[in-house]
């Protein structure tokens, strides 16, 4: 009789076992993409994080197209070319100062998309506080969404793939219109710059 019940329980245990031995399989599964990559909720193809950075290099010639545009004496003042989240800023000590950032840390498309979205909530119905979209910088997408200034803070943010570029063009010598076409053209050149 205790054999008996013995080999019952053994079994249930047994079941259970295989059970739960086969849930966490699958929840590994879950957990990881098919090369055993850590996966998290929302996962979406493309959000991975890049070694794309500003480097040091591409600081100077960035700083070159600032003096291009009308800067005197621009200098670098700062640069960090690590990646995943790199910047370049240049400054002519005379009140301008030009800040590109390079976010290409996992899901930075998302995070450049809730920036927007939280923008807008915040800020409305401010128009110089709201981002306005930009055509050309971004992915080419319908409505140009993917790329917007926002007046106020005379900054450009855009995304391509999962690279996030944010442009602030302070100055107190060029309008915002023309503070937004040289922080444009200062975007166009750092997606180049990064696309390796």
């Amino acid at each position: 009789m205790q054999t008996e019940h013995f080999c019952h329980a053994s079994s249930r245990l047994r079941r259970a076992y295989l059970r739960s031995h086969r849930l966490r399989i699958e929840l590994r599964h879950l957990r990881h993409g098919a090369a055993g990559e850590p996966r998290y909720f929302g996962d979406h193809p493309g959000q991975e994080e890049s070694d794309a950075a500003i480097g040091r290099g591409d600081c100077q010639v960035l700083r070159r197209s600032v003096a291009g545009q009308g800067g005197e004496r621009v200098e670098i003042a700062e640069s960090e070319p690590s990646p995943p989240a790199s910047r370049c800023v240049v400054a002519d000590g005379g009140g301008l100062r030009v800040s590109i950032y390079l976010d290409a840390a996992y899901a930075a498309r998302q995070r450049y998309y809730n920036r927007m979205t939280e923008q807008v909530q915040f800020n409305a119905p401010d128009p110089a506080r709201i981002p306005h979209a930009v055509r050309g910088i971004g992915d080419p997408v319908a409505h140009a969404h993917t790329a917007s200034w926002v007046p106020s803070f005379s900054t450009l943010y855009a995304v391509r793939g999962n690279r996030w570029i944010t442009v602030a063009y302070s100055s107190p010598g060029f309008s915002r219109a023309e503070r937004k076409a040289r922080a444009t053209a200062l975007a166009k050149k750092a997606f180049r710059l990064t696309a390796r």
